[in-house]
């Protein structure tokens, strides 16, 4: 692992490696600029990406496609498996496991959580417990990092739990951003605000704005 790159470097780079997955088994090399055109991204950005983790493509034939997934995995992979545990949406974790399975990264799901009371059930390879067990087995598995996607009122509890069981970072889906020691990274991902650029996006040349009416009011 490479300590200190940026956060969005980091981000891209685990975008790259998807994209390069994915086309892995019909090409063999791949220039910056058609890799920066599958993620709709500026190309000078996969180049400097690139270029801090010290990777160089062939002026002429562009990066080596396996050589780079291996790359990244050496860039931004911890040397050992890391465990993760979803809270709340067990179906996102199972395809996560399947990605993580094909791209050959340190990252393993342990397990899926639900709020309600169920015996703990085999789906897909990955176990699915009730939350209630979730301390004994963040513990058992020595899970690192929780993806939290559970009602507000239950989010900061859980979160709670889940950091004094030994989870280091949480991905929180929830619509509350949650107290949490210094040492716990946590990223908060607004679904609500996501959803509404959606909206915006898809909608802004065909919805008329309040501005646009009153414009037409006072002609």
């Amino acid at each position: 692992m490479i300590n200190n790159l940026p956060q969005k470097t980091v981000e891209r780079l685990s975008l790259y490696r998807r994209a390069l997955v994915s086309i892995s088994d019909e090409k063999e090399n791949i220039h910056s600029h058609r890799l920066a055109h599958m993620l709709k991204i500026n190309p000078a950005h996969v180049r400097r990406d690139l270029m801090l983790i010290g990777f160089q493509g062939d002026i002429h034939k562009g990066y080596d496609i396996k050589e780079l997934i291996d790359y990244i995995g050496k860039a931004i992979d911890c040397n050992y498996t890391q465990k993760v545990a979803f809270v709340g949406i067990g179906e996102i974790g199972r395809q996560v496991e399947r990605h993580f399975e094909l791209s050959g990264t340190k990252l393993k799901v342990a397990a899926t959580f639900k709020l309600e009371e169920d015996r703990t059930r085999n789906v897909d390879g990955v176990k699915c417990y009730s939350v209630s067990k979730m301390v004994t087995v963040i513990k058992k598995e020595n899970v690192e990092i929780l993806v939290l996607a559970v009602p507000p009122k239950e989010a900061q509890k859980i979160a709670d739990k889940a950091i004094a069981a030994g989870i280091k970072g949480i991905l929180n889906f929830s619509s509350v951003y949650l107290k949490a020691p210094k040492n716990i990274y946590i990223d908060n991902f607004d679904i609500v605000a996501t959803v509404e650029k959606l909206a915006y996006f898809t909608n802004k040349e065909f919805c008329k704005t309040e501005g646009d009416e009153l414009k037409k009011e006072t002609k």
